[in-house]
């Protein structure tokens, strides 16, 4: 997982205040299915901390629930690309 992919933010090109402003974009490589929390943070603008909390509460990364329920400390939490979509879509960027 040693790709980088990049974070294009979406800006409301006419200018207009009644149109609604569109979400981040994220670009990935197509053939990278599996992303480690310190990727989709980077990607997605959201801290470690509220990347676990948040992805804690709406049951995603399944690999470190697995381990959880095991009774494991998960090291590196994984996430797919639906995961990604999902905390682009509901999470917004930290702002500390």
């Amino acid at each position: 997982m040693s790709a980088s992919p990049n974070l294009i933010a979406a800006s409301n090109q006419a200018g207009d205040e009644d149109e609604i402003s569109e979400a981040p974009l994220v670009t990935v490589k197509s053939s990278q299915k599996i992303f480690t929390d310190a990727e989709v943070s980077s990607l997605t603008g959201i801290c470690v901390d509220h990347l676990h909390n948040f992805a804690r509460s709406r049951h995603l990364g399944m690999i470190a629930r697995a381990a959880e329920a095991a009774g494991v400390q998960a090291e590196q939490w994984l996430f797919t690309l639906s995961d990604l979509m999902v905390l682009v879509t509901l999470f917004p960027r930290c702002t500390h």
